[in-house]
């Protein structure tokens, strides 16, 4: 999987903006709906880093503190 950035006209996005509005999603959305229509549902949107780095914090909520440094030492950097 390979997450690009994708520049569109300004003409363009007014255009999906207006359409958008009109089906109640969000400009994201309405790009993600057009390209599973037209791709399939393997469409998406890779989150963003602090959206992953907030996952990967969630998922050690209930991890003890020393369980969870000697987890993530490795990650630091030196």
């Amino acid at each position: 999987m390979v997450a690009r950035t994708i520049r569109f006209p300004t003409a363009l996005r007014e255009r999906l903006t207006l359409d958008a509005e009109r089906c109640g999603r969000s400009f994201e959305g309405q790009v993600l709906a057009l390209l599973r229509r037209h791709y399939g549902e393997d469409v998406d949107i890779a989150p963003s880093p602090d959206q992953i780095l907030g996952l990967a914090q969630a998922s050690l909520a209930d991890v003890p503190d020393l369980d969870a440094r000697r987890l993530t030492e490795k990650l630091k950097e030196g």
